[in-house]
């Protein structure tokens, strides 16, 4: 047979493999093609046809799929057809996805600050975090949150609940970057490394201020050059301290000098400084010059005495320092800006006697800040509105004394959609004035051009028609390509968020040129907005959010304001600014950064409108308590409805309607709850579009997430998982495909319970209980504190125990401790203690995740498993479906939910007397398999001695079932081809597993291909705790503990002496009051306790109680001295699954703790003169050294027992993660 498929792809021969589809073929050869209704979980199903390809010889295009590749083909992927078909496919899911990618509030903003994103974080106290997202588009938030003209706000959707004003977003971004600027860790932003360019900026205000951020955080060095003698440019010299505070301007260019940018004062280009020397000296001139040159009022007169422009009048205050005096004085103010704002405030302050503001329109046409216009009043301003002064009047000094005005009317709209102003004849009045400030525009001045263009050797700066400098608006490269431009300089006169962003713009084109790229613009990013469908009222979100009225920002008092002092004084606290934050209405979508619809729509140009007609609109499903739907998202690929069916075999969704009315929903209308559903979370993971997503009970946050490699902290299936997070908080969990998760899935307790890794109550010091309340002290006198108690008494008096959520390192460091250390082998595991040893060896010859593939039946015993082990239940039912195998229960509950789900069920009342009933029919009836046992297995003779001689009636009695059945099963498993028995740790006693392997070994199913049983411990490393010998009677590798050969190894690689090599029962040794010391690592026997009042009876005679973990659980409050535990990937280490398998997490985050858990066990090993590798990977190796050297094969055992040792002392796995997670489940679910 051929293994090989020789074809074409886009003109390129290529191999592929039969029963490869096109879209495997060309993703294996690095040719992506697009995908909407695709999962590799899942059968081909070809509903969005975005996939479609050119086939040679076929007619139309062809979805690649589902169509499998052959002998010959030829494919083409690219095509101007294909493209366009694509385009048309992906514009056609468009023309009904109401919905929107980002809020309004992001939208309008000039520089695309994620005000959603911020303000999330801002909930969640996080202004570290909120500042940093900001600053990655936005370095001057401290500046913006008080003086920006806020668009965002104009357009924010709460406007329109009719509660009188938007969301403060501006006040909340100034209280997180306050709160920034006065912390000791304030935000510092990761620069890249040093490129070696340099790049001269021109002009130190907010435009150049923006521009050496952006450029110095990609490496290169960036000197500005500022004509002023102090940075800040419009900001200090036109915008008044009252409203922007000069220490506040100072902290906001302090934090870009920082970086490494210098500013070099009163150096004007083409006056003191030369465009020559910038040539030869750096590589890029950015120019961001402003537009700070006035304009006069425009009439006959203007040129009077006591005329003057208002940002020359703003300007030359703040310049020479000169308290203005204005007593006496009328002022007029001509014009509706924020300048005109600032100069009528600050006439106001210069003690003027009457100011008049005069504008031409209306009150709602004014451009200025409405906030401001409310304060100027409030100051005590006066307004003459549709009013437009017609001439200066002089007396004869040449000294204004009035100025003629004239009444006005709005007339038809002009160029920018406002009713031109028209005036109305024989309206004309006079004002006497004083001063007239003219505050109506203003101009760049341009005259280094003849400067720039003397030196140049390659193209020319040139100047707009309206004085303003030429670049091209995309790049804001001018006509020199070294030279780029931006803001006021090249738009006129605009906002600083203008200038910010862009700034932005001009420091990108820049960092291309400097790296040698193409200098191009972003490629315009797709959004879906809900304006496309309509036109959106009150009614389409006031049934939906709560009422919740604006936290008004706190301001001096109207009589306290005759001076600069800042007016608006800031929120007073962090529960204004969150409650501020809840009236955010969440308007942009979650899968902003992971929805396919919106890359592809970007990467084919789609428009939304192209297909405009009829939609649909649903309203929102959050009664699930993790899982939200959004069929206003939805494109009805299916994949959520087949992932649930074929894969977790539930069938809890389902198409409603037919045709263009037809949209997702859980089965029966019901509340998806109420279903068969079991709170997987698979139908997330499949959705393309974030119709389905996770239903968060917090305030969500699209942000653009980094991402660490982990493994599941909840299951031991060893899943390799990625956490996704932003700045070390995390948002996300997902399933990462490797050498364990081949299928690309993830237990529902790590998808929904990352968010126990962002808890607030995380412990990061020692503390000590003094009088009965805990008190912080150091490390080293922890370590002091924790040798000298187990110094003081006996050996074995102290124990040790490890959890099963610690990595194997940690696990093999605790035993090391207690043995070469404390000099005693009472080590143990409370999730395992007294329980018996029948988990110790359980799951050595597990049958593979991927054996389950090849099971012509497969087995349960339990009741849980698709919940506890829910990867396990989606391999098996996948299996169900695609192979048509029988899945058979054996449980003690048949009206369990999993009981409904499988292919029979068999009903007992014990698992262990059930199994060993059928061993007992196997054997009694000759029925074992005797050439595997001869060969495989030791210890037979006596086992079947021993089971022959039970009382089989008494068995079936106690198992509570009947001969038939028994027999039955026993028939069954044997004769099957490929039989696997599943069954978890957490629902059979030790024995009972023991029974289970018995019978594997009986039939010769153990440890074969696609045979046998698979086991599944409780936790992540609960193996590990096997495997490191964390407990009494075993050392690493499970080999007895008093083996001479491995108490050699154990001396020789610890260099320690004196080793014990006597156990005794740790179990026992606590219910008679024996142990004095303990020392628990990452367990909480007592929030755990099954029968709480038995375990306090237990750990009663502890006199001293060490407990290590990430909270302050209920186990640690007793305790004498608390220390603080970590992540995985704070520390690097290793955990072992059920299958044995070792599997590595690399440190990747700096988490809180100043020493780490690994670090701290090494800590109080030197405190017994031991020494320890400094790495995780170091110290598993030296673990491994331990093992002893076999051969390639170890005999299997039998091992009989009389009775069941049921004897669970702890649920959850005596973890408070896991604990944690499983109540969340149980009260939001009911379960």
């Amino acid at each position: 047979m051929n293994h090989h498929i020789n074809l074409k792809l886009n003109g390129k021969s290529i191999v592929g493999f039969p029963g490869e589809t096109i879209y495997e073929c060309a993703r294996r050869h690095g040719i992506e093609i697009p995908v909407m209704c695709h999962d590799p979980r899942l059968d081909p199903y070809s509903s969005c046809y975005v996939c479609v390809v050119e086939i040679a010889g076929m007619k139309g295009h062809q979805p690649s799929c589902s169509t499998y590749i052959s002998e010959g083909m030829d494919i083409y992927t690219d095509t101007p057809s294909v493209k366009e078909a694509r385009k048309t496919a992906l514009e056609l899911l468009l023309s009904n996805h109401y919905a929107d990618c980002i809020a309004p509030c992001r939208q309008t903003c000039p520089a695309g600050v994620d005000v959603q994103g911020y303000i999330s974080l801002i909930d969640k106290g996080r202004y570290h975090d909120a500042v940093a997202l900001i600053k990655e588009t936005n370095p001057l938030p401290a500046i913006c949150g008080r003086v920006c003209v806020r668009p965002c706000e104009v357009a924010c959707r709460r406007n329109l609940m009719e509660e009188g004003a938007a969301v403060g977003i501006d006040y909340l971004k100034r209280f997180a970057a306050d709160q920034d600027l006065e912390s000791d860790n304030k935000f510092v932003p990761q620069i890249k490394a040093e490129t070696g360019k340099r790049v001269a900026v021109i002009g130190a205000g907010p435009g150049g201020l923006s521009t050496a951020w952006f450029l110095r955080l990609e490496g290169h060095q960036v000197d500005i050059f500022e004509a002023s003698p102090k940075a800040g440019g419009w900001l200090r010299y036109g915008i008044p301290e009252y409203r922007l505070p000069n220490e506040l301007l100072d902290k906001e260019v302090e934090n870009i000098t920082e970086l490494g940018v210098k500013i070099h004062y009163n150096k004007r280009l083409g006056d003191n400084l030369s465009y020559g020397h910038l040539k030869v000296e750096y590589d890029a001139t950015v120019l961001t010059i402003g537009s700070q040159k006035g304009s006069s009022v425009g009439c006959p007169g203007d040129d009077a005495e006591n005329v003057f422009p208002g940002i020359e009048f703003l300007k030359n205050r703040e310049a020479t320092g000169q308290q203005l005096d204005f007593s006496g004085k009328t002022v007029v103010v001509v014009g509706g800006g924020n300048t005109a704002m600032d100069c009528c405030r600050t006439a106001i302050r210069c003690n003027a006697k009457k100011v008049w503001v005069v504008y031409r329109r209306t009150e709602n046409e004014m451009p200025a800040n409405p906030i401001e216009v409310h304060e100027s009043k409030v100051e005590g301003v006066e307004y003459l509105f549709l009013t437009n002064p017609v001439e200066i009047l002089e007396d004869e000094n040449g000294k204004l004394s009035a100025v003629r005005l004239i009444r006005m009317a709005l007339g038809e709209p002009d160029a920018s959609g406002r009713r031109r102003p028209v005036p109305l004849p024989g309206t004309e009045f006079e004002l006497n004035a004083d001063i007239v400030l003219a505050a109506i525009g203003q101009q760049t001045d341009v005259n280094f051009i003849d400067d720039i263009n003397r030196h140049t050797d390659e193209g020319a700066l040139k100047i707009t028609r309206w004085g303003d400098i030429e670049a091209d608006r995309k790049t804001l490269q001018t006509g020199i390509p070294s030279v780029f431009a931006a803001g006021d300089g090249v738009s006129g006169p605009a906002t600083i968020i203008e200038a910010i962003a862009q700034a932005r713009i001009a420091a990108r084109s820049c960092h291309q040129f400097l790296s040698g790229l193409p200098v191009e613009p972003v490629k315009k990013e797709f959004l879906s907005k809900k304006e496309h469908f309509k036109t959106l009222t009150a009614k389409d979100f006031k049934p939906y959010y709560p009422r919740q009225l604006r936290q008004e920002m706190p301001v001096l008092p109207a009589d306290e304001r005759q001076n600069f002092k800042e007016v608006e004084l800031g929120y007073a606290d962090e529960k204004t600014a969150q409650t501020e934050a809840q009236r955010c209405m969440e308007c942009g979508c979650n899968a902003l950064y992971t929805c396919q619809l919106k890359k592809y729509s970007t990467d084919y140009e789609a428009d939304q409108k192209a297909y405009s007609g009829e939609f649909q609109e649903y309203r929102v499903d959050f009664r699930h308590p993790f899982i939200e739907i959004d069929s206003n998202k939805c494109i009805l690929c299916s994949r959520c409805i087949r992932i649930c069916r074929e894969v977790v075999g539930a069938g809890a969704l389902g198409l409603v309607n037919r045709g263009f009315k037809s949209y997702v929903a859980p089965a029966m209308g019901l509340p998806l709850q109420e279903t068969s559903c079991e709170s997987c979370g698979l139908c997330i993971t499949t959705c393309p579009t974030g119709a389905i997503s996770e239903n968060y009970d917090y305030k969500p946050t699209p942000l653009p997430l980094d991402t660490i490699q982990a493994i599941d902290m909840f299951g031991s299936e060893g899943y390799e998982i990625n956490l996704h997070h932003y700045k070390g908080q995390f948002y996300r969990a997902s399933s990462r495909l490797g050498e364990i998760n081949k299928m690309g899935l993830i237990n529902r307790r790590q998808l929904f319970g990352y968010k126990l890794f962002n808890r607030k109550d995380r412990l990061t010091r020692p503390l000590l209980k003094k009088n009965g309340h805990f008190v912080e002290i150091g490390f080293d006198e922890a370590y002091r504190v924790i040798s000298d108690k187990i110094k003081a008494g006996a050996p074995d008096e102290n124990a040790f125990f490890g959890g099963a959520r610690l990595t194997n390192e940690e696990l093999y460091l605790i035993q090391k401790l207690a043995r070469a250390g404390a000099k005693t082998n009472q080590v143990s595991s409370f999730h395992y203690l007294g329980r018996g040893e029948g988990y110790f060896f359980d799951s050595n010859e597990n049958a593979s995740y991927c054996d389950l593939r090849g099971a012509s039946k497969i087995f349960f015993a339990g009741n849980e498993i698709h919940l506890d082990h829910p990867v396990i239940n989606h391999i098996a039912f996948n299996t169900r479906y695609k192979e048509n195998i029988e899945l058979v229960l054996v449980t003690k509950n048949p009206k369990s939910r999993f009981s409904k789900k499988v292919d029979r069920v068999i009903a007992v009342e014990n698992y262990f007397y059930f199994f060993k009933a059928v061993n007992h029919f196997l054997v009694s009836n000759g029925l074992q398999n005797q050439a595997y046992i001869n060969k495989r297995t030791e210890d037979w003779d006596e086992y079947s001695d021993r089971l022959k001689a039970c009382d089989f009636e008494e068995l079936l009695a106690r198992a509570g079932t009947d001969a038939e059945t028994v027999a039955g099963f026993a028939q069954e498993y044997k004769d099957e081809m490929n039989a696997i028995m599943v069954f978890q740790e957490k629902e059979l006693s030790a024995n009972a597993s023991l029974s289970i392997h018995n019978m594997a070994m009986i039939t010769g199913k153990l440890g074969k291909i696609a045979n046998g049983v698979l086991v599944l411990k409780e936790k992540n490393n609960a193996h590990g705790v096997i495997d490191m010998g964390m407990d009494y009677r075993i050392g690493v590798g499970a080999e007895p503990v008093e083996d001479e050969d491995l108490q050699y190894r154990m001396a020789f690689r610890w260099k320690s002496g004196d080793l014990p090599v006597h156990t005794r029962d740790v179990y026992t040794l606590l219910l008679e009051g024996q142990i004095k010391n303990a020392f628990v690592f990452s367990e909480d026997p007592l929030g755990c306790a099954v029968d709480k009042d038995k375990v306090k009876r237990l750990l009663s005679g502890i006199d001293f109680l060490m407990v290590q973990d990430l909270f302050l659980t209920e186990t640690a409050l007793q305790a004498d001295l608390v220390m603080p535990a970590s992540y995985p990937w704070e520390m690097g280490g290793s955990f072992t699954n059920s299958q044995r398998k070792i599997q590595h997490v690399e440190k990747q985050l700096a988490g809180p703790l100043l020493q780490t858990s690994f670090e701290q066990l090494n800590q109080l090993l030197t405190r017994f003169d031991l020494t320890s590798p400094d790495t995780p990977r170091e110290t598993l190796h030296e673990a491994l050294s331990l093992l002893p050297k076999r051969g390639d094969y170890k005999e299997l055992r039998f091992t009989y027992k009389d009775d069941d040792n049921e004897n669970r002392l702890f649920a959850h796995a005596c973890d408070i993660l896991l604990k944690s997670v499983n109540e969340e489940f149980a009260e939001k679910l009911h379960w």
